[in-house]
Parts: structure tokens; sequence; C-alpha cells
């Protein structure tokens, strides 16, 4: 499914190689510093030249520029696989000469009472981004059949073996390393 088909997506920037080496990202000029900030919950839809590749959602509260470093990022420290994987595709897509954007979906919050351990008094601000991230991806499997390449979890697939046991060799020498 192409891109240009979402009408409810903004353009946040692509991802690109630094010195050949590591993921960077350049934003859109058009997205704001307050954008990139907004701790509101979120849907990102990934696209390799125009084509959506993955849809996930996230609630972090450093907005999607947190979102993103959480990708750009993924080769060091602990990450887990899913986003050590996504790493891997991108890397390999922009070695391929292919571009790699980011867009986002934000729906608006609402007011609504929230229940603690003790009553249901208070309301608070709440953005129902997990709805909308299973509704992209519904949506998504509606019109082709499937879900996103990228998203392996949904289509019942393993991660390609090759990046995960880059994955798994990644985890063995950083905890031999610590020994």
């Amino acid at each position: 499914m192409n891109i240009s088909e979402v009408k409810t997506a903004k353009r946040v920037g692509e991802f690109v190689l630094v010195d050949g080496s590591r993921l960077g990202f350049e934003w859109d000029h058009s997205f704001s510093s307050n954008e990139r900030r907004s701790p509101n919950p979120r849907v990102y839809l990934f696209t390799v030249n125009g084509v959506i590749y993955k849809i996930g959602g996230s609630e972090s509260k450093g907005g999607i520029l947190s979102t993103l470093n959480f990708y750009i990022n993924a080769r060091s420290g602990s990450p887990g696989p899913s986003r050590f994987v996504t790493y891997g595709l991108i890397f390999r897509e922009l070695s391929l000469g292919n571009r790699v954007e980011v867009y986002l979906i934000s729906s608006p919050g609402t007011r609504m009472k929230v229940c603690g351990l003790f009553d249901c008094e208070e309301e608070l601000e709440v953005y129902p981004f997990r709805a909308s991230e299973r509704r992209c991806l519904d949506d998504y499997r509606k019109k082709t059949g499937e879900f996103p390449p990228w998203n392996f979890k949904e289509r019942g697939e393993e991660y390609p073996e090759d990046l995960y046991n880059e994955f798994l060799d990644y985890h063995k020498k950083r905890t031999q390393s610590k020994k």
C-alpha cells in the first residue's frame, strides 16, 4: 500500500546513512520542534520508496523524537529483537539506495474519568493510540489482504534469519564483555 493513499498521516522525515556505517535521521522542514517532542501517543509508519513497510505505535514521553531514537540507537545498549532487526532492515534498504521515510498519525485526546485503586473520580486526558494503531493495521490488511512486511508479529512470521542471528551474536558478545 502506498503512503499517498493515506489521508491522516504527516511526513516526519527520513532515515539516512551517516558515514555509510550507521543510521541517522533528517527531519522534514515542516515538522516543528514542538511536534517532535509532543508527549501525545502516536502511530508511526515506515515507508520504503513510498510503500508502507511498518505500522507501529508509541507512547514514549519524549515524542516521536524518542520513538525514532529507539530505532537509530538499536545497535547499542540492550535492544530487543524487533528494534534491532528493524534497524538492520532500514540499513539494508538505505544501502540499496532506497528511501526510508517516517510518517505520523495522531488521534486527538479526550477527557474522561480514569479509575485508580480507590476511585474513578479523576478526569485525565487520554489518547486512543492503541486503538488507532490497531485500526491502521486492520485498514492495511483489508486493503492488501495482509499486514505490512516489517510487522512480523502481526504476520505470524519469524524475523529474517540473518538479522536475528546478528541480534543473538550481539547480545552474546555484550554479555561476555561484562564478565
